[in-house]
């Protein structure tokens, strides 16, 4: 296709209209304006990248701007309600703002279709005409049309200065590509339209949340784990604790597992035996007890992301807060380096993760 159709801006025009980037009259309203700007329509380019300059003219996607102009919280709201547009209505932004948090922090908080984000946005310069643009590339997925609409933004170019954005379908992302656009990988589509039912902030609504966007063979996994919970502790507490184990769910009992599992274990591995098993569920469910929590279970068919294919602690707390543990990654960890302390340690984490975001919703109150 790159080397059939010339790389002038009136080749790049019948590009986009016809892989359903734009419709012919965006595109022919495009080109008279860039005519009446005295510009050769067929003048052939040698770098296509700098052909994109059409796009401003056809009204789609959207640019990160190096610079804003205004204050930073006015930047921001532009730039999300500039990205949902993008959608044609099946996105809507609202409720902007960029808050501090206790620790002095930036954040930024908003709606979209209802439902509450939060970026952790960084800021170097006390100028306000900085924003985060690696927080932005990093959480644009949350403005995709989501569900079933394969579309995802693409950014044009791997330069986060002035950045081109595009809604496309991944096959129209591939004819740029194929007509040779530079194009930087995708932002994930991982939304769902959907809200839980159950009463917000509640460990039922993020057990819900969760379902709501795992996959099949996520939720399929973590009901496995979850179902034979109370008698397989049981079994556990018969069949492998010495008398006299503080079974009570306590900190202290955590302790006492460390204990109990480097005399177990002499290292430098522990073994996926039935004790292992037994103690990564007391952790997790431990950790239930003593922090607003719940498990999750994330599969992955290659296993590569960090914490996947086995249960975890994640914190009760939108992602932009969430801490999370894997008991069976900490009890690893303890065979290893035989230093005990680490469990209550690392469980803490997650419920400081809880306590983050409080501070967050008490920034919004004021």
């Amino acid at each position: 296709m790159g080397n059939e159709i010339p790389r002038t801006v009136r080749g790049f025009a019948e590009t986009l209209v016809r892989i359903g980037v734009v419709t012919q009259e965006e595109a022919t309203a495009a080109l008279a304006e860039v005519t009446r700007l005295g510009m050769d329509l067929d003048e052939e380019y040698d770098d296509t990248d700098e052909l994109t300059f059409l796009l401003d003219y056809c009204d789609t996607g959207f640019v990160v701007p190096e610079k804003s102009v205004g204050d930073r919280e006015d930047a921001y709201a532009g730039l999300l309600h500039r990205a949902a547009a993008c959608s044609g209505g099946s996105v809507v932004v609202d409720d902007v703002e960029l808050l501090e948090d206790g620790d002095g922090d930036d954040i930024l908080h908003f709606r979209r279709n209802g439902r509450s984000m939060w970026w952790r946005v960084e800021h170097t310069t006390v100028s306000a005409r900085y924003m985060d643009l690696g927080a932005i590339a990093e959480g644009i997925g949350d403005l995709v049309p989501g569900d079933d609409d394969p579309r995802c933004f693409y950014q044009l170019d791997e330069d986060p200065c002035d950045a081109q954005w595009l809604l496309l379908t991944p096959g129209q992302a591939a004819a740029l590509e194929e007509y040779g656009l530079p194009m930087a990988d995708a932002a994930a589509n991982r939304v769902r339209n959907r809200l839980p039912t159950a009463e917000p902030e509640t460990s039922d609504w993020y057990r819900e949340d969760d379902r709501l966007h795992a996959s099949e063979e996520s939720r399929r996994r973590l009901d496995e784990w979850l179902a034979p919970m109370d008698t397989a502790l049981e079994r556990w507490r018969t069949a492998h604790l010495p008398d006299g184990f503080p079974f009570d769910h306590s900190r202290d009992s955590l302790s006492a597992l460390e204990r109990l599992v480097l005399e177990r274990f002499d290292g430098p591995a522990a073994p996926r035996d039935e004790f292992f098993e037994g103690a990564v569920r007391y952790v997790g469910e431990t950790a239930l007890r003593l922090w607003p929590c719940r498990w999750t279970y994330r599969h992955s068919d290659d296993g590569s992301p960090v914490f996947t294919n086995e249960p975890v602690i994640r914190s009760n707390a939108p992602d932009a807060f969430a801490g999370e543990c894997s008991p069976a990654y900490e009890l690893r960890t303890l065979v290893r380096h035989r230093k005990p302390g680490g469990l209550v340690s690392s469980l803490e984490g997650v419920g400081e993760a809880v306590d983050d975001y409080r501070q967050a919703l008490r920034a919004r109150a004021r």
